[in-house]
Formats: structure tokens, sequence, C-alpha cells
């Protein structure tokens, strides 16, 4: 049934771009007027998985809007209860995605997460007010919040 929802809000989000924006403006708290450029990305990633086979994941929306500067966002449309994995797929999903245009310099990686935003289409008890990812290193900790 989820792939129906999904189906359904992709064509949405392609089919009437100029109604991404608000949406972008009310979650994400931005000023866009309208009359941005918007570039969708392919849906599509393919998860490293070392010693395993390389796994499918497909994105809700992975789309990046022209601004005064190129913000990348990536939108998951879920109606599945919650029960945590939710959390770990939009990681995947943000961590491909930041792949996908990250940059080696001199064995540096560099990647830029996108702005992630969850709509839930229904609200149960166990739904979140808000997710946030934790990443801790040996030079500290980075908190990656997700709107939703």
């Amino acid at each position: 049934m989820a792939n129906i929802y999904d189906g359904v809000f992709r064509t949405i989000l392609n089919d009437c771009r100029k109604l991404v924006i608000p949406v972008i403006n009310e979650v994400f708290g931005e000023t866009y007027t309208g009359e941005e450029e918007i570039q969708f990305f392919p849906n599509e990633h393919f998860l490293d998985q070392q010693d395993k086979a390389d796994r499918e994941r497909i994105t809700d929306t992975n789309f990046t809007v022209f601004g005064k500067i190129a913000k990348k966002y990536h939108i998951e449309c879920e109606s599945s209860l919650p029960d945590g994995r939710i959390t770990v797929r939009l990681f995947e999903y943000d961590a491909q995605i930041a792949l996908d245009e990250g940059n080696v310099t001199k064995e540096t990686l560099t990647v830029t997460f996108p702005n992630t935003a969850v709509l839930h289409l229904w609200v149960y008890k166990k739904t979140p007010d808000k997710m946030k990812y934790v990443i801790i290193t040996p030079g500290g900790t980075v908190q990656y919040d997700i709107f939703i």
C-alpha cells in the first residue's frame, strides 16, 4: 500500500512543481517567491553493503531549489506506523543523496546532507514530534534535525 502513496506523492510533486515552493517555505522556514527553478533528481539509490549485495532504496523525492543559493531537499511521505525504522531509512537515503554529489579532494570526502522532512499521512500516538540524527565522531558530535 505504501508504494501507492509514494507514487502519488512523486507524481504530485513532479506535475505540480509550483506547489512545492509553498510546502518548502512552510516546512523549512524559507522565503522562496515561486520563481525559483526546481530540479528533480533520480529517486533510485543503490546502497553499498560491503560484504553483501547492493540494496536498492527509492526515495520519495530528491530535488534542488535554485534560489539565491542552491539548496537540496529530500521529503518522504510516510504512511506506516511509527516504529523507528523510518529514521534509519532517512539516514540511508540522505547519506546516499549526499554521496551522489560528494567530492573527494586529497583523500578528504566532503558531502552535504539535504534538508530533510517527513510528511506523515496518519498521526498515531507513537508519531514523533521530532526526529534527528546524532553523529558522534572523535572530533565532536553533530546533530542533524529532520523536519516533521
